[in-house]
């Protein structure tokens, strides 16, 4: 098909979080002349994603805050219940159709950006621009930045877990939930030797998503699932009446695989296709907030797109590996290294470690708070693993 001679200041693919996000903090920065194209090939008119995440002041998608809860829940294993107050932090849920409406808004009312329900196909970068193949035809960008990108999740050298997980909304015939509080790990489940909880964000007394997550290799069969997640409901909630009001299935890659953000001249990856997601949780929505953020306003003030300094700093990237492998490896109990990481540190100390916010200090008593032969081998592994990447001739 024919190249469009349209040449766009910024092409967007995949207009998911990552790419949607993107668009509006743009917007938002006031650099409103650059021309935009979204390319996406979904509509995306239903609620296929809930994004949850931590912060203690305002987001910018705040307005579109679905619930937010100042306290939240972890459940051991045996059944044992630890309340946490989150103090200045507020835990947040957004519902994917409500940013999509509201996109879909601001799309429709700006002059300067397209939307286009199209697969890309491939990308051909030039030397001043950048050219998209789509089913439709090309087009052509001064930049791109791609959220499409499947992580290859192939380096021997690596760690690679999946996080996959199914959950119903349901609405119950009467109240089974506590609204003031989300179940962030119930560990309840049958114990298999790797990482397997529900989660569980209640919308009232009689609303909740409900949700059976695994942190493991390997999809399950897909009856799997939805079996394991009405067995729990009805022992846990001791309900069987319930109605499922929306579906939610997903797959995150949990890998330690370098990833490159910046592949070719005029393309940048964004979202987990970018490494934001941390790969020992599956947080992905505040830090590629963050990210973002640090690529506008470098835009804003230079003309050029691509900031300074890594999405995190490196060693935060050790301590994801190190869990990543007591997980991989089953080291110890899951809910035995999470139980223990909940019940040893304050909230506060926990949420600025994964979001690389925390001091050398902080870090080091979690370190000591955590299953000290697990880690301490897992450590180990991590070195000699990096050590074989950057020297694949010893």
């Amino acid at each position: 098909m024919a190249e469009n001679q349209t040449v766009y200041d910024v092409i967007i693919a995949g207009a998911g979080m990552a790419g949607l996000s993107l668009l509006w903090q743009i917007r938002q920065s006031g650099l409103n002349h650059l021309q935009i194209l979204v390319l996406d090939p979904d509509e995306k008119k239903v609620n296929d994603r809930t994004w949850s995440f931590w912060e203690t002041e305002p987001g910018p998608f705040e307005h579109l805050v679905y619930r937010s809860w100042k306290e939240v829940r972890v459940t051991s294993a045996e059944g044992t219940v630890l309340d946490i107050p989150l103090g200045d932090y507020r835990y947040k849920t957004i519902r994917g159709i409500d940013l999509y409406r509201f996109m879909d808004r601001q799309i429709a009312e700006d002059p300067q950006t397209w939307r286009l329900t199209t697969t890309v196909l491939g990308v051909e970068s030039r030397q001043n621009e950048v050219s998209v193949q789509t089913e439709d035809g090309a087009y052509r960008g001064k930049i791109l930045f791609d959220s499409t990108y499947r992580l290859p999740l192939t380096d021997p050298q690596a760690t690679h877990l999946l996080q996959h997980f199914l959950g119903y909304v349901i609405r119950t015939p009467r109240p089974a939930f506590h609204p003031e509080r989300p179940d962030l790990m119930n560990f309840q489940v049958p114990e298999t030797g790797d990482c397997r909880f529900m989660y569980i964000l209640p919308f009232s007394e009689t609303e909740a998503l409900v949700e059976y997550t695994l942190f493991t290799e390997k999809l399950l069969e897909e009856s799997a699932y939805a079996d394991v997640l009405k067995d729990w409901i009805a022992t846990h909630l001791g309900l069987t009446d319930f109605e499922i009001l929306e579906r939610e299935f997903g797959v995150i890659p949990m890998s330690d695989e370098p990833v490159n953000e910046f592949p070719f001249p005029h393309v940048i990856r964004i979202g987990t296709a970018g490494g934001y997601t941390n790969p020992s949780t599956g947080y992905t929505f505040r830090s590629t907030q963050k990210r973002i953020a640090q690529i506008v306003d470098q835009f804003s003030k230079t003309g050029q797109w691509r900031p300074t300094g890594p999405v995190r700093q490196a060693r935060f990237d050790f301590y994801a590996s190190v869990l990543l492998g007591v997980l991989a490896q089953r080291r110890t109990k899951a809910s035995r290294v999470f139980w223990t990481l909940y019940t040893r540190n304050p909230i506060d100390r926990i949420f600025r470690f994964l979001d690389g916010e925390s001091q050398i200090q902080e870090e080091a008593r979690i370190m000591s708070s955590a299953p000290w032969f697990p880690f301490t081998a897992s450590g180990w592994n991590v070195m000699v693993n990096t050590i074989k990447r950057h020297m694949p001739f010893l």
